[in-house]
């Protein structure tokens, strides 16, 4: 018995330190990819320096002023560099705060056929903006199911900017599998968590943790009592509990994981970029991803 108790330890000391070094092997891969994508970077600022002087990129850049540039970024990266050829993507949830600003900068931009925003808040602003473009498609409706995923064809990217952290049932990691059948490139801007080593739900930290990792006011009713409520019914959809609403902030997702997840999908990293704190929170960062398929 003390052999076989030996044995184990000894299993399991081999399985953390094949951990460890798949870990520091993704480390190590990052940094190297980062140094690639600056140089890539360069090469794509010079080329944008090009465009300055007829004043192309400078106009389209100041009629979408107000949209996040490190967002536009990602986006001249992929369909410059990642999917040169590319001419169809979908915008999920990209109606909050912007009104379908990077789908429209995307299709002012490059040679777009088919475009699609698929969000449950679908407004006036926006409809009336897709009435002046024929190439977009907009599905009122929650992108996680599959009534929603069932509506796009083949696409060559996805942009999911500022969502993953919210979806549940499906979770974040559900997602990215339903939509890895139907694009080539996934473009991705998330704020990760970092005080974590595995990504956790973060209603289980309990109520000081969560409003200490989310951008809520602590003093406001509604989050005050947040924790107490989360089985009732939202004002918002009535077939869901508050606990499973895409309004809140649901995952503290680890690079880790959102690389692995993606590794699985047969999807390879591109591009990877930090882009620094989440304003006012400490364990949360903004980073860039470009996945593509291999």
């Amino acid at each position: 018995m003390i052999k076989d108790f030996i044995k184990n330890q000894i299993r399991k000391t081999g399985m953390v330190r094949a951990l460890e070094m798949d870990n520091e092997k993704l480390k190590i891969q990052i940094n190297n990819l980062e140094k690639i994508n600056n140089l890539e970077k360069e090469k794509l600022k010079a080329a944008e320096d090009k465009l300055r002087i007829v004043g192309v990129k400078d106009q389209l850049r100041e009629k979408y002023k107000y949209l996040n540039p490190h967002k536009l970024d990602l986006i001249d990266l992929a369909f410059q560099k990642i999917i040169p050829n590319a001419d169809s993507f979908a915008d999920l949830g990209g109606t909050w705060r912007v009104n379908g600003g990077y789908t429209f900068y995307t299709i002012d931009k490059y040679n777009i056929k088919s475009a699609f925003l698929v969000d449950t808040n679908i407004n006036d602003p926006l409809l009336s903006k897709v009435n002046e473009y024929g190439n977009v498609t907009l599905i009122n409706d929650n992108f996680g199911e599959n009534i929603a995923i069932d509506q796009l064809g083949e696409l060559d990217a996805i942009f999911l900017f500022d969502v993953l952290l919210h979806q549940v049932k499906p979770d974040w990691d559900e997602i990215l599998k339903r939509y890895s059948t139907k694009c080539n490139c996934m473009v991705i801007f998330n704020p990760e968590f970092t005080n974590s080593d595995n990504t956790v739900r973060l209603l289980d930290l309990g109520h000081d943790e969560y409003l200490e990792n989310t951008p809520y006011d602590k003093d406001h009713p509604t989050y005050k009592s947040l924790l107490e409520n989360m089985n009732e019914i939202t004002n918002y959809d009535s077939e869901r509990i508050l606990r499973d609403s895409h309004e809140l902030w649901q995952w503290g997702i680890v690079d880790k994981d959102l690389y692995t997840k993606m590794k699985d999908l047969g999807f390879s990293l591109q591009f990877y970029q930090n882009l620094g704190n989440f304003p006012d929170l400490k364990n949360f960062e903004n980073h860039a991803f470009i996945f593509k398929k291999d």
